[in-house]
């Protein structure tokens, strides 16, 4: 069923009952690129984009912790305090990061115009799947919402 409907570029919402039922999840090697925020799904899904894509919806509820436990996931979410400590827990439970350095944070702040920019907000999260990440984004202090990464992420998945 879930082939036929990603085969129909359908998401699908699949509960924890259909996850711990469900046989194997991708093809062999195959990864799941997830994100956090359903509308960046939604333009993926628009985009024709065919690779399995999940989000999380911001913190993985325990469907998102069974899918996480059964594929292999690489996460992208939102360079702000709040997102870097979803990711965190993520990055705990075996996912790695997609576009979610030092680097990928660089590259998304100079995207963005300097009069669109957002300030940090919130306690400050510890990076260590990339350590310079959290010093980075306390010199830059600028959010960057996944949102305004989709371009990037289009590019990887195409």
């Amino acid at each position: 069923m879930m082939r036929e409907r990603a085969d129909q570029g359908l998401v699908t919402h699949l509960t924890v009952h259909e996850l711990q039922r469900a046989g194997d999840l991708t093809r062999p090697g195959e990864i799941i690129h997830a994100c956090e925020n359903p509308q960046v799904l939604q333009r993926l899904v628009m985009a024709g984009v065919e690779h399995p894509v999940a989000c999380m919806s911001g913190n993985p509820a325990a469907a998102g912790m069974i899918l996480l436990a059964r594929t292999a996931v690489l996460y992208q979410g939102d360079f702000d305090w709040p997102g870097i400590a979803i990711a965190r827990r993520i990055f705990d439970r075996g996912a790695h990061p997609w576009r979610f350095r030092r680097i990928d944070y660089l590259d998304a702040v100079d995207r963005l115009p300097a009069d669109n920019r957002l300030s940090l907000s919130g306690p400050i999260q510890a990076t260590p799947w990339d350590e310079a990440l959290g010093a980075t984004m306390m010199a830059a202090d600028v959010a960057v919402h996944e949102e305004l990464t989709v371009d990037m992420l289009l590019s990887d998945l195409q």
